[in-house]
């Protein structure tokens, strides 16, 4: 792996949630951007810029699952875990239909956040593996 650091995307209109997102995963030495909500971090999001990212599913405006078909449409190998106090089992299926990585009810363990990151990480490296095999595979025909 390289040495370029983990960068995360944390998007909830609570500030304590935030700023909670925000200790844990710099124990970890992530780089952390957080948005109080949906369109100010569409609006900077380029493919490639994040690793991961935790989006609250009730939002002002925007909800979580129109940021997470948004942010798969701009950036399709960004791993995102949805995150709620409000579960139902139809917003769970929802989220993991659109490609979310994971679904993950408030409150939260550290331990649970460390371990979506990694399998989010684990995940990313994955794909690139299989794309560039599949391309080597294209090269040699």
């Amino acid at each position: 792996m390289t040495d370029e650091k983990v960068k995360i995307m944390v998007i909830d209109d609570e500030p304590s949630v935030l700023e909670s997102f925000k200790m844990i995963l710099k124990i970890k030495d992530y780089d952390v951007d957080t948005f109080p909500e949906g369109p100010s971090a569409l609006a900077q999001l380029k493919p490639n810029q994040y690793q991961v990212a935790f989006v609250d599913l009730k939002l002002p405006g925007m909800d979580g699952i129109q940021i997470l078909q948004r942010i798969k449409e701009i950036d399709p190998n960004l791993e995102v875990a949805i995150v709620t106090a409000y579960a139902t089992e139809a917003s769970h299926a929802n989220a993991i239909t659109l490609g979310a990585l994971e679904y993950l009810r408030k409150p939260f363990l550290m331990e649970e956040i460390y371990e979506l990151v990694e399998r989010g990480l684990r995940k990313r490296r994955s794909k690139q593996l299989d794309k560039g095999s599949s391309d080597d595979q294209v090269k040699i025909h």
